[in-house]
């Protein structure tokens, strides 16, 4: 059964039985996508007092630099993938997560955390196994409409796994799920939340905004679709076209910018953009829906993934909040077909931004903070 605990019971909860110190061990990694909503939730949690916090993860210079900026200590491990299909390399990965169970282990006896806060990857599952040998509770998070293996292996470990939907969740549903959404930063929930913002400054009075989210080795289809049909595309809007630092064109055209990486114009394009094209992973996902953005999603294909992406975009499918089209049968045609529909029928944007509001959970990382302090606490476990 899946549990909607009110955050005000919660917090009710803990001014009853909360008032010692808490240290924080997050883990997860893999993508950033592991890592941004778990330092959602370390924003929240940092207003508390006396609270400390660590991270176990993978020796990787991306994850360790964004986790640094927030202060918190890194401390890396090795990782292995258990793949689903027969390789050499699950063997050599099997002695990896050996390994990594040991570092894990030694780190967690050092450090002494009261909580652990998995956000999923395979390099979480070690400090989780190891988190179950010396009898810290842990707390595990899953993005996606439905779990990965990490997910489900953590959740045997867990006292608890937040999740974002009710629905998706059966292979977990012996286990206690809470629903809390996807934790977003905080800087794009303050945003989200303001009336009105300025336009940018290369955009007319009224003229479409067409955003592009790629960026990521996953997003070369998008890139590709997008300059194929530039043309047509800056006839109906300007485009602003994030497309990762490895895929850089350097196109010129007075109606389209392209950038290696959005950061903190990510919340003034949000607000004004009349049309997103984005793939469909978990975080962008929550983003958007915070800002209610009219959404034309082109998941990552099963060939290059677990298929998380085409789960999460069918739910959203299915909920009216986003057009979808999928990568297998795709083609120039049907993709600019698709962005002109959005561009021009304004009806059909308000019905799909009104759709994709109500899947945003603006509260979310204050709600898992609240579900760490109370696991934390030995007399409220299980809750």
């Amino acid at each position: 059964m899946v549990y909607q605990i009110d955050t005000i019971i919660l917090e009710q909860l803990l001014l009853l039985c909360y008032s010692e110190a808490m240290v924080v061990c997050y883990t997860g990694g893999g993508t950033l996508g592991h890592i941004f909503p778990a330092l959602a939730v370390h924003e929240e949690l940092a207003c508390s007092p006396d609270y400390q916090a660590f991270w176990i993860g993978r020796e990787e210079a991306s994850e360790k630099e964004v986790v640094g900026r927030y202060g918190i200590p890194f401390f890396a491990i090795r990782w292995g993938k258990l793949r689903r299909y027969w390789s050499l390399r699950n063997f050599l990965d099997i002695g990896n997560i050996i390994i990594a169970f040991f570092q894990a282990l030694h780190i967690l006896r050092v450090q002494k955390p009261d909580v652990i806060f998995s956000k999923g990857g395979f390099v979480s599952v070690p400090p989780v196994l190891a988190a179950a040998v010396l009898h810290i509770p842990v707390v595990s998070h899953e993005s996606d409409a439905t779990p990965g293996l990490a997910t489900r292996i953590n959740a045997k470990y867990s006292q608890c796994i937040c999740v974002p939907f009710h629905e998706g969740f059966t292979a977990l549903k012996k286990y206690n799920l809470v629903v809390t959404g996807n934790p977003i930063r905080r800087s794009l929930v303050l945003a989200s939340q303001q009336e009105s913002m300025q336009r940018p400054a290369f955009l007319g009075l009224s003229e479409p905004l067409i955003l592009v989210l790629g960026g990521s080795s996953g997003s070369a289809q998008i890139n590709l679709l997008v300059r194929e049909t530039l043309a047509s595309l800056t006839e109906m809007g300007y485009v602003y076209h994030q497309c990762g630092a490895n895929d850089v064109q350097h196109l010129v055209h007075d109606r389209y910018q392209e950038v290696s990486f959005i950061d903190e114009a990510l919340p003034l394009l949000l607000k004004n953009a009349t049309v997103v094209v984005s793939r469909a992973g978990a975080n962008t996902l929550a983003e958007l829906a915070l800002f209610g953005c009219p959404s034309l999603l082109i998941p990552l294909g099963g060939a290059s993934s677990r298929g998380d992406q085409i789960d999460n975009a069918r739910l959203f499918e299915r909920k009216e909040a986003a057009m979808v089209l999928y990568p297998d049968t795709l083609d120039a045609k049907q993709f600019l077909e698709s962005v002109s529909l959005l561009v021009g029928d304004e009806e059909f944007r308000e019905r799909l931004r009104g759709n994709m509001k109500k899947l945003a959970y603006g509260t979310s990382a204050h709600h898992i903070a609240t579900v760490l302090k109370t696991v934390k606490e030995s007399t409220c476990n299980g809750v």
